[in-house]
């Protein structure tokens, strides 16, 4: 049954408001993305181990693993994929919120977050967070000063400064 979007405080649901689309684990959601490490950079690229852009990751990794939106829609890579290399609005930022269930203020960021990331000024950057040697990490498609490639990195510094708002694959235990 797909989510009513205009029910009072859809804002404040959490994971275990929506029923066990497929039963999926956060650790799944981190395993999955870590299978994209390493896979070229290329903007809306959408195929694991040869061109992967950073929308086009969590999309790959919902199609993986059947994941559906708060509507009841199934990801799948080719889902947004008519975007500028620079988006000049939060298109990320929206599209989350379209599709994702987003976190309360003050939420701690948990492995299999998704993160809009500000870069500078609008949420044009979505990485999912991870535990990398006992502290949050990122996984995410990068392309810049030379990285142009999915990596995992610590989440720290800029990274945290920029996180616009944070999300979570509806279902998700």
């Amino acid at each position: 049954m797909p989510c009513d979007l205009s029910k009072p405080g859809f804002k404040n649901l959490r994971r275990s408001d929506f029923p066990p689309y497929p039963l999926v684990t956060i650790e799944q959601i981190v395993s999955s993305a870590r299978t994209y490490i390493g896979t070229p950079f290329r903007h809306q690229g959408r195929e694991k181990g040869k061109a992967c852009d950073c929308v086009g990751l969590p999309l790959m990794v919902g199609e993986e693993l059947g994941l559906v939106d708060t509507l009841g829609n199934p990801f799948t890579r080719y889902d947004h994929v008519n975007y500028g290399a620079q988006p000049g609005d939060d298109m990320v930022l929206r599209i989350c919120r379209q599709r994702l269930v987003e976190m309360p203020e003050g939420h701690q960021i948990q492995p299999g977050d998704l993160l809009a990331i500000k870069n500078p000024r609008i949420a044009c950057h979505v990485g999912i967070a991870t535990m990398l040697q006992g502290s949050l990490g990122v996984i995410h498609a990068l392309d810049i000063s030379g990285i142009r490639r999915v990596v995992e990195h610590g989440l720290r510094g800029y990274h945290v400064s920029h996180i616009k708002a944070i999300f979570t694959f509806p279902g998700i235990e």
